[in-house]
């Protein structure tokens, strides 16, 4: 193996080992959110999987709630692009 291949190497893993880092620190904000709101709700009263389940909630809204965002920017684009070319053939039409 090269140095340049055990460069390459190296700086794969510590890719993959940030981004594990990045997402143990994603499930920890995820996890404590969670434990947050149940013990506001429920005191003490609630188990390790309920707050699973709840930042499996939350998880699964954010998601949702970034895809529609994406969706209604994707439409927002669309409609501009519609309108310029519309706009453009009424030019076009009365000249």
């Amino acid at each position: 193996m090269s140095l340049l291949e055990t460069y390459e190497a190296m700086q794969k893993e510590a890719q993959v080992e940030q981004e594990k880092q990045e997402r143990v620190e994603m499930l920890v904000k995820y996890a404590s959110a969670a434990e947050e709101l149940l013990e506001k709700e429920y005191g003490t009263d609630y188990q390790a999987e309920d707050v699973e389940k709840l930042a499996e909630n939350l998880i699964a809204l954010d998601m949702q709630t970034q895809e529609e965002q994406e969706k209604v920017a994707e439409y927002t684009e669309a409609g501009r692009i519609i309108a310029r070319a519309y706009i453009e053939e009424l030019k076009n039409a009365t000249k």
